[in-house]
């Protein structure tokens, strides 16, 4: 019995041996294959969880960005009130002085000045915040990730701590305070010199000749590439360099040198100039507004009620002279920020379209992603 099982299991030992690879191979190669099933089901789990920690703490960064856009925004805005100032200029005009066509110039060229500095200004700063906070918001947040690997692990890995956040938030003062915005009124007040001292006060501008003229300063502030504010930003919100007081080490001047570079982006120029053209659409609806009033049925001088006016004539016929028009382009930047007003002054409405643009959330996005996705 035995010896026929032998004989059996020699006459068929070939089947045996390959029946047998073949089952352990298809146990192993079910047992690898699970084993890889579930470290891709975990891998896809720590991935979902990074990316729902990420994005939790994207939201975050993303409403404290739009909070500190609003406060200094609104401070930025007061800073040019008083650097393009025009109370001296009325209350002499008020006294009906002899020079008074002189004024009258001056009056044209600062309110002019004050109105594209509000666009500019208020345009570069958001970008500049925008890209600041998500620089520091990607930092911390792979920071946060990796902290404990790297202090376990005696790393290199930088670690922010809440005096070098304050340092490197600190930097974007130099715009309003320490001279930075200064340089682009001055900038600003030259170019509006050039475009507007051929436009005598009885010029008159229809909505068209006023964009025309927005667009011409636009042009004229933009066409020297050393000193375009979309593209060379840095000259005019941060300083050339760290200031002698920063203590933040090689990591802030790393932070700061990376703000620069992102700064001077094709990325950032493009929504920094994306953001001004739009702001002068919101200066030539506002300015609408006020030629609204001055329409007349059948080119009389006689004013009609609201309801009428469309039925009269287009606004777009409608020709005020300049001497009209500067009080008007006046009053609109006259006054700060303030959320409460119904309308919203234009001061406000540029905060918060700059604030809710898809182009300024998208390039804060890409920034957030870059920095908290890959190691310092």
């Amino acid at each position: 019995m035995l010896s026929r099982f032998r004989d059996f299991l020699t006459r068929h030992r070939r089947k045996f041996i390959v029946t047998g690879i073949v089952v352990g191979g298809t146990v192993f190669i079910f047992k690898y294959a699970q084993k890889k099933l579930i470290e891709m089901q975990e891998k896809q789990a720590r991935d979902f969880l990074d990316k729902s920690r990420r994005m939790q703490h994207f939201e975050s960064t993303e409403r404290t960005c739009n909070q500190v856009i609003l406060g200094m925004g609104a401070e930025l805005i007061q800073a040019i009130i008083h650097e393009c100032s025009t109370d001296d200029l009325l209350q002499q005009l008020r006294e009906n002085p002899a020079n008074k066509l002189q004024l009258w110039e001056e009056m044209k060229i600062e309110s002019f000045t004050r109105l594209t500095t509000f666009i500019y200004a208020s345009s570069m700063l958001v970008v500049a915040l925008r890209v600041q906070l998500n620089v520091l918001g990607g930092y911390l947040y792979h920071d946060t990730t990796n902290g404990n690997d790297a202090k376990a692990n005696n790393s290199k890995y930088p670690r922010i701590n809440d005096d070098l956040k304050q340092q490197y938030l600190s930097l974007i003062r130099y715009f309003i305070q320490e001279g930075g915005l200064s340089e682009l009124v001055r900038l600003v007040r030259s170019k509006v010199n050039v475009v507007m001292r051929q436009l005598p006060l009885t010029k008159k501008l229809s909505l068209a000749d006023t964009e025309q003229l927005f667009w011409s300063l636009q042009m004229a502030i933009n066409s020297d590439p050393s000193t375009d504010p979309c593209s060379k930003m840095c000259k005019y919100l941060l300083p050339s360099q760290l200031p002698d007081y920063a203590s933040g080490g090689p990591l802030l001047q790393k932070m700061f040198s990376e703000t620069l570079d992102l700064l001077e982006s094709d990325d950032a120029s493009s929504v920094c100039s994306n953001n001004i053209c739009r702001g002068f659409s919101l200066a030539v609806d506002a300015i609408a507004e006020n030629y609204k009033d001055n329409l007349t049925p059948n080119n009389t001088s006689q004013p009609v009620s609201t309801s009428q006016k469309s039925d009269f004539a287009n606004i777009n016929s409608v020709q005020i002279p300049l001497a009209r028009v500067i009080p008007i382009v006046s009053g609109l930047t006259s006054k700060g920020v303030d959320s409460n007003t119904r309308p919203q002054n234009l001061a406000t409405s540029l905060l918060t379209f700059y604030v809710i643009s898809e182009k300024s959330k998208v390039l804060g996005a890409n920034v957030y992603e870059t920095f908290s996705s890959v190691a310092a």
